[in-house]
């Protein structure tokens, strides 16, 4: 391996050449690395230096500072590090001793992918609370360690890839923003009353109904009516599947204004009847 500055004697890497298959189809790591770094470490890539690949560091111990998209943040110790390597960036050490695992990816949706994974949460990441992010880096560096076959490696990658964006944003909502998770909380727990109008949640959100019909949908992407129509046609076929009781007590129970109703909105939703779905299911 080359030895850059600041880069210690013990550093391995590794390098993998991906087959026609695997370079088209699949997520591959062809370089993977364990560093051990001093403080004189420096990386960067801009203009023609810059690669058509993404990298992902895990930082293990020290500080690192990343200068990226006209940002610059220090990555500490269980910290994960994005970066899209078409794009200019640096990184160097801020502590006398460093140590980090870190691999490119490419193929695949691999750019789409980082790249909303570091609109949502950003290029430096706190995985602390989810050890399975890093127990999927680690899974990588071993898969490189051992030469791991093509389509387990891809499966590893695309393990870490969903774990990271689907790690929680930590934000506190605003008043609005919870009373429309109220909103549809209270749906949850009264669908079966008839009361249960558009008029009286947003009575109840304290919002005209404009503005509640508005910020319902800005938030669970459907309106107040469909969300309320949903739970009803879940507790209907859950009723249907495990109860013997007749359409008509599951449409009064549910929350429907009639039968009919019942049983028009069941078959949009499903293409069958209610009975037809009992028989199906049950």
């Amino acid at each position: 391996m080359r030895i850059d500055a600041g880069i210690l004697p013990d550093s391995v890497r590794f390098f993998h050449e991906p087959d026609a298959f695997t370079e088209q189809a699949l997520y591959h790591t062809p370089h993977v690395g364990v560093y051990h770094c001093d403080s004189q470490y420096n990386f960067s890539r801009a203009g023609e230096t810059c690669l058509d690949i993404c990298q992902a560091i895990f930082m293990d111990q020290g500080t690192l500072t990343v200068r990226y998209h006209e940002q610059e943040i220090t990555a500490s110790p269980g910290m994960l590090i994005l970066l899209d390597c078409r794009e200019p960036h640096e990184y160097f050490a801020v502590s006398p001793e460093i140590r980090f695992r870190w691999f490119h990816i490419v193929g695949a949706s691999s750019f789409a992918y980082i790249a909303h994974i570091i609109q949502s949460h950003g290029f430096v990441i706190q995985t602390a609370k989810n050890a399975d992010i890093e127990r999927f880096f680690a899974q990588i560096i071993t898969d490189a360690k051992q030469d791991a076959n093509a389509y387990v490696i891809s499966a590893h990658v695309e393990q870490l890839l969903a774990g990271l964006a689907s790690l929680a944003v930590e934000t506190k909502p605003d008043a609005v923003e919870q009373s429309m998770i109220d909103s549809a909380q209270y749906i949850e727990a009264h669908y079966a009353e008839k009361e249960a109008k558009i008029p009286a949640l947003a009575a109840r959100a304290a919002l005209s109904t404009c503005y509640y019909l508005r910020k319902f949908k800005e938030y669970h992407g459907v309106t107040p009516h469909q969300y309320l129509q949903s739970v009803r046609l879940r507790a209907a076929k859950e009723q249907l599947t495990v109860t013997a009781h007749s359409i008509e007590q599951i449409a009064e129970d549910c929350g429907f204004c009639s039968t009919s109703h019942f049983i028009m909105a069941f078959r949009k939703n499903t293409g069958l009847t209610p009975l037809q779905f009992r028989i199906l299911w049950k």
